[in-house]
């Protein structure tokens, strides 16, 4: 079929080439004489204009041919180890069974139709394979993302003429707590089978607890519902006692019911979480009498409860006025939610605020859940070598630390004498405060501080302190907020500069309490005023924190036994690091304390989603189950910084040990949502699957070739110039 393709109208085309032959004619009858070599030079340009024509409707030849496509067969093979159970001594397995289905006259019938594409399913679904590649393969892998991999094939073959699907699997996902995703939107029928009997199973005494699921960072306040599978048979149908412990005590307990030839039940807690801080919860299920294996009845997770405001700690020593008045309004304050540690007799620290399971200890894990900081009188072996330098780290990757002033903080064997020397505002400072009565103001930088907001007037006239630090000189990049007054020499008694992502305050006096008491303050409330202001010029930006903190994440919150997990870190792209020179470790704490350093390697880090970032990875394989704990930690020069810490779950087994009935349940839900059949027996799936009727796909391939874009079509235009120009030459003519 010829086609043309010309843009330009086809009447303007015509125009143009009736327009060239009047001017040819005109030509000839007004300026040549007529003679047959002019009447052949006037043959050869109408000949060459007509064709010229011709090539302006750009005509094309279109081909079109029609060919018949087969459709495609998908067969899916579980090739984990639970395909080797069987239920009883001379029963074939799951596997011999489908070994045999694939060597069934179906193959050849569906084969003579389709094209027939096999995977064998495994924790990672590789590539197509033949059918015949079936056989060589074994049942060995110790895990089934049976949902993962069906999700993988609806992907991988879309688009595409698919007739049906033939999975050989006993529906044990090692993944999936429920089996709700079987009755999804499939795009092509599912055939399925098992040829075990309920009656075949000697219910062997077990229980075990499948999965639990719930949020693992939450409000302070909220209440969250924890959801946990428990399963097993041999029950004898006796009620089983799930308990829920929180931090080794037990909090509640729910009876179940598990028919004898088992089956699994979902069980519903209410988690209040009342107090800040991270806590461990597990599910356990006593065993049954008779019960063998153990090591599947209890599950562990932890739950971090933070609050929705910035969370503040606050460490002191002996309980003092500037202790008293500042932890009185911390209490009051709308922008923070105070800890307070204050040192009690006998040396013990009495807590003031909801504690959870926070300590002194300011650990690095303890302080990630912290924005703000606030260090009382306290000397450098009170503080210790270990916690002043978690709060420099801590600074330094974006937290705000406060000092207070007093006789030990600022002594001789004060902060001066720890690693806080590096965040320090001052660099030198005497060691005994000075006290009396002294006039306090602002500087010119206090004046413009956000602390220090609102009516000038306040300011202006402030009350004074009774103390200040004598002989203090400020660090080059640090600014004095306030100052007292001594005769003519003035004193800074509020100090603030940056460290690293953060920023410190000093308080250079042990008296800003009398703030609060002095006369005319009633009303205006200097001393309120400023900690309100100060706490929201030192709490931290949410996107400033992501941006200079270290990140780690694992692809996963639970693994068994014998699995790995993949780790992977980022820095924020605050964190000032020369990369290059930047080593990140991840250190992994697992269910008996025990600290492993792990080295983790640069690399790009590819998401769940699609997306990548430069990061860190690492691959931890778990030799001892239960709950670990995981740090990334990352080191640059003298800067060391850590990330929050994550937790995740080691289960003692793998399911595909278990001996377990296969799910005929979820596999008639796959076969009923997706059109397909479910088969008790291998004739009758070999007789349903010989008798398919598949549809040829036409499929029509169209091919273009040019009529004007041709060596012969330029050749001709070209050949018709030059015969015109040879005669003109010869004849003489103009």
């Amino acid at each position: 079929m010829m086609i043309f393709e010309h843009t330009v109208p086809t009447l303007l085309i015509l125009m143009g080439v009736l327009i060239a032959l009047a001017v040819l004619a005109f030509s000839i009858l007004r300026f040549t004489v007529l003679q047959p070599a002019t009447f052949v030079i006037a043959g050869l340009r109408i000949l060459f204009l007509l064709l010229l024509g011709w090539c302006l409707f750009l005509p094309n030849r279109r081909n079109a041919e029609i060919s018949y496509v087969k459709p495609r067969f998908v067969v899916a093979l579980d090739a984990t180890a639970s395909m080797k159970i069987t239920p009883g001594e001379g029963i074939n397995s799951r596997w011999r069974d489908a070994q045999a289905v694939i060597h069934m006259p179906w193959v050849d019938v569906v084969s003579a139709e389709c094209e027939v594409d096999a995977y064998p399913i495994r924790p990672d679904l590789g590539n197509q394979i033949s059918i015949a590649g079936l056989t060589n393969l074994q049942a060995d892998a110790n895990a089934s993302y049976l949902r993962n991999a069906m999700v993988i094939l609806s992907q991988r073959y879309a688009g595409q003429n698919v007739s049906g699907m033939l999975l050989l699997s006993d529906g044990l996902d090692t993944r999936e707590a429920l089996d709700d995703w079987a009755a999804g939107d499939w795009p092509w029928p599912i055939y399925t089978a098992s040829f075990e009997s309920a009656e075949d199973w000697q219910a062997e005494p077990d229980v075990r607890v499948d999965t639990v699921k719930t949020p693992r960072r939450v409000v302070v306040d909220w209440q969250t519902e924890l959801k946990t599978i428990v399963s097993g048979q041999g029950t004898r149908g006796q009620p089983i006692n799930v308990r829920l412990l929180k931090d080794g005590v037990i909090a509640s307990e729910e009876p179940t019911v598990i028919p004898e030839m088992g089956g699994s039940r979902e069980l519903n807690f209410t988690l209040d979480h009342s107090e800040i801080g991270t806590f461990t919860y597990a599910i356990h299920v006593p065993p049954l009498p008779g019960e063998t294996h153990t090591n599947d009845n209890t599950y562990m997770l932890s739950v971090q409860v933070v609050d929705a405001r910035n969370q503040l700690l606050y460490v002191e020593g002996a309980p003092r006025w500037e202790s008293k008045y500042l932890t009185r309004t911390l209490k009051k304050s709308s922008q923070v939610t105070p800890l307070v540690f204050l040192r009690g007799p006998g040396g013990k620290f009495l807590t003031i605020g909801q504690r959870g399971n926070a300590s002194a200890d300011m650990t690095t894990s303890e302080l990630a859940n912290f924005k703000i900081v606030v260090v009382g009188d306290l000397e450098s072996t009170e503080l210790g070598d270990a916690r002043a330098q978690n709060l420099v780290n801590f600074v330094d990757q974006g937290g705000s630390l406060i000092l207070l002033g007093g006789a030990r903080a600022w002594g001789s064997r004060g902060y001066s004498q720890t690693a806080l020397k590096k965040v320090l505002p001052v660099k030198s400072h005497g060691n005994v405060l000075s006290e009396g009565k002294f006039p306090s103001s602002l500087t010119d930088t206090g004046r413009s501080h956000p602390a220090f907001a609102g009516d000038p007037a306040i300011w202006e006239a402030m009350p004074p302190v009774l103390s200040y630090v004598p002989g203090v000189e400020l660090t080059p990049g640090a600014q004095a907020l306030a100052t007292a007054s001594d005769g003519g020499s003035v004193h800074p008694i509020i100090a603030t500069q940056r460290y690293g992502q953060g920023k410190v305050i000093a308080i250079l006096t042990d008296s800003l309490w009398r703030w609060s008491l002095s006369i005319g303050t009633a009303s205006t409330k200097p001393y309120g005023r400023f900690v309100e202001q100060l706490m929201v010029w030192m709490s931290p930006a949410e996107d400033a924190i992501q941006a200079a903190k270290v990140e780690l994440f694992s692809d996963r919150e639970e693994v068994y036994l014998g699995e790995t997990l993949d780790l992977s870190a980022r820095l924020g792209r605050k964190l000032n690091m020369d990369r290059a020179d930047t080593q990140v470790t991840c250190a992994i704490t697992d269910a008996e304390d025990r600290t492993l350093p792990f080295s983790m390697q640069a690399s790009e880090v590819v998401t769940s989603s699609g997306t990548s970032f430069p990061g860190y990875i690492s691959t931890f394989k778990a030799d001892q189950p239960g709950l670990y704990t995981a740090t990334a930690i990352a080191r640059s020069g003298t800067r060391e910084l850590s990330s929050e810490p994550i937790t995740f779950y080691v289960r003692p087994f793998t399911p595909e040990s278990i001996p377990k009935p296969v799910d005929a349940e979820l596999l008639r839900t796959l076969a009923k949502s997706s059109g397909g059949q479910f088969f008790e027996s291998k004739d009758a799936l070999n007789a349903a699957l010989s008798g398919l009727t598949f549809a040829t796909q036409e499929q029509e391939s169209v091919e273009f070739s040019s009529l004007w874009r041709t060596l012969v079509m330029l050749s001709c235009l070209t050949l018709l110039l030059a015969i015109e120009w040879i005669l003109r030459r010869v004849k003489n003519l103009p």
